[in-house]
């Protein structure tokens, strides 16, 4: 897990050499703008909480369009210069940016790129208010709607905090995994293992924005118990199945999870069910280590071990540091295919908890 949080005096280099999958990672905004304010990178975190698609954003006037609360000497002029090369002007400050769904009281930090034809915005959350009962002000940051009216006549389809979404059938899955199988015989489980990974690390950055407008604090900073509602009813709003985490093994190094009524299990084909060994979850045992990583702060590894859609009682799952993935996958491959029996084999490894 990247941990490049922002210091005062600090040169943006860390965050020019990022690529925009390294920059969605980070639990802070950033955004990076031209000298004239035109913005160039925006970062996951900052559209989540600012509620704006990136897509409508990157190209767009940030003082001017996006932010109309910022274009003030506090902001837009210290902005200016800073960029115009004025050392006597503090680049750290606090703000508070006024959105048509609230306030947030944030830490900004001004920092140059390599090529000074790029700096960044380096927006820490210090404090989130829901909408005051005046209403915004006319100055509010605008919303995905305002930057681009009446989408759902073009096919868009948007949730409550503006995030775009794709509704598909759980069978869909299904006819992903056939194809795979089709075209790349024996690559479904490596395949959807990272492909739940990338996705897992996305959902950590929305439970860590919405931790922050909950609750004020960071996800590592909730205990294990907050954290595993938090990724539980995340997955059972989007319909995956109800996710059930237990933490008596943490001590040893071992955490587990169970499934019930998992949408890709029950999406799994005849063959799948007829055949015990086979799993069908992998996706999801990606996702969970995707998340888990980011809350420990070190890689970790997730394997289901037993699968509804193989007819046990609901999917279950072993998440262990990344160091013991060969002991783990050995585990597996060699057919335990319990939590207890597996947490035993491993017992006699030495690791330090999970969390």
């Amino acid at each position: 897990m990247l941990d490049l949080r922002p210091l005062p005096n600090t040169t943006a280099a860390p965050l020019d050499d990022l690529d925009d999958d390294q920059l969605d990672e980070l639990p802070f905004g950033v955004i990076c703008i031209d000298p004239t304010g035109i913005v160039l990178r925006y970062n996951l975190y900052e559209s989540r909480l600012a509620r704006l698609d990136r897509n409508q954003v990157v190209g767009r006037q940030f003082f001017g369009e996006i932010a109309p609360c910022t274009k003030t000497e506090e902001f837009e002029g210290r902005f200016r210069n800073v960029v115009r090369g004025d050392t006597t002007v503090a680049r750290s400050f606090d703000f508070v940016f006024d959105f048509r769904f609230g306030s947030q009281t944030v830490s900004v930090e001004i920092l140059p790129a390599r090529s000074r034809e790029r700096w960044y915005l380096t927006i820490n959350r210090r404090e989130v208010k829901p909408l005051a009962a005046e209403g915004p002000s006319p100055d509010a940051g605008v919303t995905q709607i305002a930057l681009e009216p009446e989408e759902d006549r073009l096919g868009v389809l948007r949730d409550a905090r503006e995030r775009r979404l794709v509704e598909v059938q759980a069978p869909f899955f299904a006819a992903l995994r056939t194809t795979c199988d089709q075209l790349a015989p024996g690559s479904w489980h490596l395949f959807a293992t990272e492909w739940g990974t990338q996705w897992g690390r996305r959902i950590a950055i929305e439970l860590e924005a919405s931790a922050k407008e909950e609750s004020g604090k960071e996800l590592r900073a909730l205990s294990m118990t907050a954290v595993a509602e938090a990724i539980g009813s995340y997955l059972a709003r989007q319909g995956w199945g109800v996710v059930h985490f237990e933490f008596d093994g943490a001590a040893e190094g071992v955490l587990s999870a169970s499934l019930a009524r998992s949408a890709l299990a029950e999406a799994s084909s005849r063959r799948e069910r007829e055949a015990p060994l086979e799993l069908s979850c992998p996706i999801l045992a990606g996702c969970l280590a995707g998340i888990l990583s980011h809350v420990a702060g070190r890689p970790l590894v997730a394997r289901e071990v037993a699968c509804s859609g193989s007819g046990a009682a609901c999917c279950e799952f072993v998440v262990v540091a990344g160091a013991r993935r060969e002991a783990l996958d050995a585990l597996v491959g060699g057919g335990l295919r319990t939590v207890a029996t597996i947490r035993q084999a491993l017992r006699a490894t030495s690791e330090r908890p999970v969390g």
